[in-house]
């Protein structure tokens, strides 16, 4: 008896723990599954925000890339319609920069306003820079064939005096401006380049010279578009960086 009772006993232990074993592996499984389950919606998380933040920073970078285009194309839209479409484009920026203000990381906000601070100085002075780069290409257009400074002609003559007068305005002294005002007037009405309302836009312009060089613009460079060309890069190179920091 006694020893059927100890194998019994012995019977029993060993049950008890390989039932221990069960259930502590079974805990195991359960705890590891759960983990994996936790990764698995961790990692269903950030890729959503990885998704949702390439496409609002997507859709920033098409909203600035148009505003921009249409500023640079705005001389050749008809006058009538420029104040209206150039707000249509100004507002889609600032709508897509609400997007980047939601999703995006407080430095990619940071890069965001930087860009779209500069669409907002171009918004300010595009519709005088059209007016100004229009004029100017249309007394080049009027310019002496052959050559302009040496031409008799007066009309191209004038269309030349006027452009010389157009790309120094900005630099001159303010009394001297003034005197040559008038000049300034004669020239562009003697070209027969201009209409009589693309005459007095200019006159207007020219009155306040605050920004001239950056609304004319360079012959080689355009420090405007130059300065919105580099918060740009920047703000692509920061907005790559955040995506990146989503990648486990």
């Amino acid at each position: 008896m006694p020893a059927t009772l100890l194998a019994a006993h012995w019977t029993k232990r060993s049950a008890d723990r390989a039932a221990d074993a069960t259930v502590l592996v079974g805990l195991d499984q359960s705890q590891a599954t759960v983990a994996a389950a936790q990764l698995q919606e961790r990692a269903g998380r950030e890729q959503s925000l990885e998704c949702a933040r390439r496409s609002a920073y997507a859709e920033f970078l098409c909203a600035v890339d148009v505003f921009v285009r249409f500023v640079t194309e705005l001389p050749e839209i008809p006058t009538a319609a420029r104040r209206e479409l150039l707000n249509q484009k100004a507002t889609a920026v600032v709508e897509a920069r609400a997007g980047v203000a939601v999703l995006g990381p407080p430095i990619v906000l940071r890069k965001a306003e930087e860009v779209a601070k500069q669409c907002t100085k171009l918004e300010e002075l595009a519709l005088r820079r059209a007016v100004l780069r229009s004029a100017i290409s249309a007394l080049e257009a009027a310019w002496c064939p052959r050559n302009a400074e040496w031409c008799r002609d007066p009309h191209h003559s004038a269309a030349h005096v006027a452009w010389e007068f157009l790309a120094e305005w900005g630099r001159l002294e303010d009394e001297e401006r003034w005197q040559k005002l008038d000049l300034l007037e004669f020239t562009l009405q003697e070209s027969h380049a201009l209409e009589a309302e693309q005459v007095r836009q200019v006159l207007d312009a020219a009155n306040s010279v605050a920004h001239w060089d950056e609304m004319i613009g360079g012959f080689v460079r355009d420090p405007l578009l130059e300065r919105f060309q580099t918060v740009r890069d920047a703000f692509v190179d920061v907005a790559h960086g955040s995506l990146d920091s989503l990648v486990p």
